[in-house]
């Protein structure tokens, strides 16, 4: 099954990263490399011959909760986080139909270290309730 995802390359996602720094006063570039391979790499895990997040959506939101959680950037994490997560739903064939509020607010609470962080699943729910096939 995993020979029928579309996974985005680095560059892309540093394109990415770049394109949704807002401030040209930000630090810009990756700051831990490894920790972002860590972060493009997750979606692909398998154990025991099995992919270890077994749909678009989970695999979705392993990419998702990886790039905001890592901080592998200087800056603007969340916002390639989200990026990245619209991008790759979009070449797996699948459109994201939220709010740009939503969207930040569901990105920020996800990452807040004062609560407990949103349960793996759930953010796989979201994505999932959220997504419809492209046509």
């Amino acid at each position: 099954m995993d020979d029928e995802i579309s996974y985005r390359t680095w560059s892309v996602f540093l394109n990415t990263h770049q394109i949704n720094v807002y401030s040209p006063l930000e630090q810009k570039g990756i700051k831990f490399p490894h920790l972002l391979n860590s972060a493009v790499n997750r979606p692909k895990q398998s154990a025991f011959g099995e992919d270890a997040y077994p749909s678009i959506f989970h695999k979705a939101a392993a990419l998702y909760e990886s790039l905001a959680k890592n901080h592998a950037f200087h800056s603007a994490n969340k916002r390639t986080a989200f990026a990245s997560l619209y991008m790759f739903l979009r070449q797996n064939g699948y459109k994201l139909i939220v709010s740009p509020q939503e969207a930040e607010d569901f990105t920020v609470l996800m990452v807040e270290k004062k609560n407990p962080s949103i349960p793996f699943e759930d953010i796989v729910g979201w994505i999932e309730d959220n997504s419809i096939l492209s046509s």
